[in-house]
């Protein structure tokens, strides 16, 4: 059984939560329309805090979490068929992918709970989420590298990884140092940055996906060792 639609399905899930959510929110007047990747007119817990919205983005957010935990398990599982020899490397991408998962749960399930004793959770969840899955995406990036064949045969797509990592690693530098040296501009824009970043993390996802395809990588199950 071919496993790339899983690895399609986790890069689609968020960006289908997220943008549907934002789409019947805007709909139902609780945020503007806008382009929010570009005009930073909400934040993407504003679209997923009050129904209709609500039940999508946690509808779909929920399960998204669920497939990026079996997606990173599923990609060390794959670096040591590919020949990657790394085992602790492979492990750490198994504890990141957990840890983002379980972070992406907590905060998409106590989005829209009121009260001050939600806000520290939901935000060590979000905070768990994008590092978790930034450092484990910088991972397998660096792994995918190493290997001679990888790069022979999908440079371009290996290529195309590297380039998303870069632009998420300037998307961090200059949000970091608007807060410090402009903070009116960084209220102005933190949003956009949010948007953006989900974005290239879900291409990651998604070109992931792609590899996956082209190396066959399959789920197989031997009928004999059951007998």
């Amino acid at each position: 059984m071919p496993l790339f639609p899983l690895a399609l399905a986790a890069g689609l899930l968020p960006l289908a939560a997220i943008n549907i959510s934002y789409v019947l929110a805007a709909n139902a007047g609780q945020v503007p329309w806008c382009l929010p990747y570009i005009d930073s007119c909400t934040s993407i817990s504003a679209t997923g805090r009050l129904p209709p919205a609500a039940f999508v983005f946690k509808g779909l957010m929920i399960p998204a979490a669920v497939l990026l935990v079996h997606y990173w398990i599923l990609n060390a599982c794959w670096l040591r068929r590919l020949g990657c020899q790394r085992h602790r490397w492979h492990r750490l991408l198994v504890i990141l992918g957990l840890l983002a998962g379980c972070g992406l749960i907590i905060y998409s399930t106590l989005l829209g709970s009121i009260g001050p004793e939600y806000r520290g959770p939901r935000r060590t969840g979000v905070i768990a989420f994008f590092g978790a899955t930034y450092l484990a995406q910088l991972i397998i990036t660096w792994l995918l590298h190493e290997r001679q064949t990888m790069r022979v045969e999908h440079g371009g797509l290996l290529f195309w990884l590297l380039v998303l990592m870069l632009l998420n690693l300037l998307l961090g530098l200059v949000h970091v140092l608007l807060g410090i040296a402009a903070p009116r501009l960084y209220e102005a824009v933190t949003n956009a940055f949010a948007w953006n970043f989900t974005l290239l993390l879900c291409l990651h996802v998604l070109l992931t996906a792609e590899l996956w395809r082209r190396t066959r990588w399959r789920l197989s199950f031997n009928l004999d060792q059951l007998i």
